[in-house]
């Protein structure tokens, strides 16, 4: 454990890397959890989770692991895990697709806990023995280091840091629809969303969804630049753009610089 915690602090310090720039990417796809400063991955650590499925985590007691951006809300000590680095799921994209489903009514948004809580980074290894095999997908949802390794990292979690827990194995659709921000939502008829990321000074790309229930998905990507549309693609009702593998490869590369949108006063403005 010490020395995983010095080669950290010798790679950040020596590089001139930020602590404040510090985030954290969990990839369902590869099991592992990484520590990255802007592009760069500083470390990683294999990393078990909960149930192994395409679908996404929707309630209390599913056993499936959150895909989505979240912040460190709190660290604390646990009796079982060691140490439990809890997470701000749900967060609105969580809600408002929730709120689409049909899953909750409008006097149900301010008591969300039905859709789970607790869910976080915590010790008691990465993988359990079952039947003589190594079992990567044990927790209840929470994502699970080895005891060690989460004490390396506990100098490095503040709270507020961002948290990316993604399955790259997905479709770039799949992958922007838990990323980005909902705009407008229409239980049981339509989502609607985007996701704006700040590739340089120059150039922004934007992601726009918009799911039906009767199940099209639509992927419109634009590029800015110097503030002008540079180009514009949109994706078959699949959702799936042309040369999706450069899109996809790209955001994951550049997580730490999607931007949230400037919002006007009041909470869940999209339903």
């Amino acid at each position: 454990m010490f020395w995983i915690l010095l080669a950290l602090l010798l790679i950040i310090y020596s590089q001139g890397l930020s602590f404040e720039e510090i985030y954290f990417l969990f990839d369902k796809a590869s099991y592992r959890f990484e520590v990255r400063n802007k592009e760069k991955t500083i470390y990683n650590f294999e990393s078990g989770y909960g149930l192994r499925s395409s679908l996404f985590k929707s309630k209390r007691g599913d056993f499936l692991t959150p895909e989505g951006i979240y912040e460190i809300k709190s660290i604390r000590p646990s009796k079982k895990y060691y140490y439990f680095v809890e997470l701000s799921y749900p967060n609105e994209n969580d809600i408002s697709w929730a709120y689409f489903r049909g899953q909750l009514k409008d006097e149900e948004l301010l008591n969300i806990n039905h859709l789970g809580n607790e869910i976080g980074i915590h010790g008691g290894g990465p993988a359990k023995l079952e039947g003589g095999k190594r079992d990567l997908n044990w927790t209840q949802g929470c994502i699970a280091l080895k005891n060690d390794d989460l004490k390396s990292l506990l100098p490095l979690f503040k709270p507020g840091q961002r948290v990316f827990l993604i399955d790259s194995s997905k479709t770039l659709y799949e992958i922007i629809k838990k990323l980005a921000y909902p705009i407008k939502v229409k239980p049981l008829e339509f989502w609607e969303g985007e996701l704006y990321l700040k590739l340089n000074n120059e150039t922004y790309w934007t992601f726009h969804i918009l799911e039906k229930s009767r199940g099209s998905k639509i992927l419109t990507f634009r590029e800015w630049i110097r503030g002008r549309l540079n180009r514009e693609i949109i994706s078959q009702p699949d959702g799936i753009l042309e040369n999706e593998k450069i899109f996809k490869e790209t955001l994951i590369r550049h997580l730490h610089n999607i931007v949230e949108p400037k919002r006007a006063l009041g909470n869940y403005l999209w339903k």
